[in-house]
């Protein structure tokens, strides 16, 4: 086979199982973003730039984030206002930038554009615009307007924090007593009450399409409540779980109540339904305390064995 026949052929296994390489990819928890300065005239790059801080700003007062700062992309040589990417384009600076997403913002005729795109494959994550107002300077409408769609990108959002270890147990899921417990990060501004509903969840989809705009499938392997609120940390006691689906550092974490309120104070009037799949529960969800209850049999056993031979060795 010629040099040719083999390229050929790579293409069009490559075509062949492109679309099978998308039935079902997992999402990367969005931890490292990358935001690159607005794109606009140069009349208002003033007003651009006082937008861009408010931005990252945005994004880092929660603590979810960590935002590339202004130095580290200017090392990398890619500190410049970008539009629409293109998938090859956003995995190279996903790579490049070690970011799970990538941030980019531009106005088109009065109306502002924002997109964030996926850092791993490329795809856009999420997507929306605002028209400015005809009868005001863009340079006044700019900040707050971007504001606006920063914010409905942090509601769309279907998980609000991470399965963290904790160092003195030295495992994500552990056990005291007949609960099985485990510690997330969730921000610092989240509004959780002890009693809280709170989900371990996997999130996927089978399509090209923004992922937190055009649906997502969201799978719940466990679920239980909060017990402890300190500071950006929660401790979530599990109720019920899929023993198939291990728990790891970055497992997803949602939480219904906060994401109510997230979406009922931020997202946008003509974005506000869910733009999310309805979820459902992983097969195999049975309750926690099971795996705790199951084990007592045995080591009642255990015991009762020990106490014989004991008893035997004294008997002779």
């Amino acid at each position: 086979m010629t040099k040719l026949a083999r390229l050929l052929s790579l293409a069009f296994a490559v075509c062949t199982l492109a679309p099978q390489a998308f039935a079902q990819t997992n999402h990367v928890l969005l931890r490292r973003l990358s935001v690159f300065p607005i794109k606009t005239s140069p009349e208002l790059s003033p007003a651009a730039e006082e937008a861009w801080w408010e931005l990252r700003e945005k994004l880092t007062s929660d603590k979810r984030f960590l935002v590339a700062s202004k130095n580290f992309l200017m090392q990398k040589d890619v500190y410049q206002a970008r539009s629409v990417l293109t998938p090859a384009d956003a995995i190279i600076l996903g790579k490049l930038l070690d970011a799970n997403a990538l941030v980019t913002t531009w106005i088109d005729d009065r109306v502002l554009h924002m997109r964030v795109y996926e850092g791993d494959y490329g795809r856009p994550l999420w997507e929306h615009q605002l028209t400015l107002q005809p009868s005001l300077p863009v340079a006044e409408q700019l900040e707050p307007a971007v504001v606006k769609l920063i914010n409905d990108f942090i509601a769309s959002i279907p998980y609000h924090g991470f399965v963290i270890t904790d160092p003195l147990k030295g495992r994500p899921v552990y056990q005291e007593g007949r609960r099985l417990l485990v510690k997330a990060e969730v921000g610092a501004n989240a509004e959780i009450d002890v009693g809280d509903p709170a989900q371990l969840i996997r999130v996927y989809s089978d399509h090209l399409k923004p992922l937190f705009t055009h649906g997502a499938s969201i799978e719940v392997f466990a679920e239980g409540r909060v017990v402890e609120h300190t500071g950006s940390t929660v401790l979530i006691e599990l109720d019920r779980m899929n023993r198939a689906t291990s728990v790891e550092d970055g497992t997803m974490v949602r939480l219904p109540r906060e994401l109510k309120r997230l979406e009922q104070a931020y997202s946008l009037k003509d974005s506000l339904k869910s733009k999310i799949d309805p979820e459902f529960f992983s097969p195999g969800m049975t309750s926690a305390k099971q795996k705790v209850e199951e084990k007592k049999p045995l080591v009642a056993s255990l015991v009762f064995i020990a106490n014989m031979a004991a008893f035997l060795l004294l008997a002779f």
